[in-house]
């Protein structure tokens, strides 16, 4: 779960030698050398079996750390219109001097301090997915109070009245679909571009590689989406 927030290899040799050290029939003298392999095998699994989604969380990641770099929060609008900036800025400093003592006090979220750099592209992938599924929350609710349902939800958590279970989750299902109908990725492309690429900016080299960058769309997998509307385990 961690890999699409930016978890790195040490990090998930980490989290590996945890689970191991739970097992009481594990030799833990191992334990170093047996996290170590597994980390590998993990991330190398990863990337074979979900080769289309590394492929556009590295497009996030590359093209949110380019943007930082270049002066610039990521933002961007979600498919139901809502505008998203992300609010990574270096900490500013503030010192009070008095005549006992100073204090200096540290301030987030100043927009006048350069953006971070890793905090924008890290948090670039799972803030856009959040949007998305905040997206198919919202287009849920929506469609259920069209049909006279009662609808409640907190997180990717969907509730209504028993009775109506079975209405909420074609509901579901059908806006899902929908929702991910849309060309998301290239949508998000053009948003981009215009947003950080035009006007006197775009004769910067640095903008001009980062140009290069968004229009490179990584390409979607085969997976069908109207599938999702017959299957029953994916919400439940």
């Amino acid at each position: 779960m961690t890999v699409v927030y930016g978890v790195t290899r040490y990090g998930g040799r980490l989290q590996i030698e945890k689970r191991l050290r739970e097992l009481s029939d594990f030799p833990q003298e191992f334990v170093w050398q047996a996290s170590h392999y597994l980390v590998r095998q993990v991330f190398n699994s990863l990337q074979e079996m979900f080769s289309s989604t590394r492929a556009i969380q590295r497009w996030l990641t590359e093209s949110a750390r380019l943007i930082a770099r270049s002066g610039l929060a990521v933002e961007w609008v979600t498919p139901l219109g809502i505008p998203i900036i992300q609010p990574y800025h270096h900490d500013s400093k503030v010192s009070i001097s008095g005549g006992i003592q100073s204090l200096t006090f540290c301030s987030s979220g100043d927009t006048n301090q350069k953006p971070n750099t890793l905090k924008q592209k890290n948090g670039f992938p799972p803030n856009f997915i959040h949007s998305l599924d905040s997206s198919h929350m919202m287009l849920t609710a929506l469609h259920c109070y069209r049909k006279g349902l009662t609808f409640v939800s907190v997180h990717d958590c969907f509730w209504t009245h028993a009775a109506d279970v079975a209405v909420m989750n074609q509901v579901c299902r059908e806006q899902f679909v929908r929702l991910h109908s849309q060309p998301i990725l290239h949508d998000l492309s053009r948003f981009l571009v215009e947003r950080y690429c035009s006007g006197p900016r775009s004769t910067n080299a640095q903008v001009a590689k980062l140009q290069e960058m968004l229009l490179s769309v990584p390409k979607t997998g085969t997976f069908d989406l109207d599938q999702v509307k017959h299957s029953t385990y994916f919400f439940s």
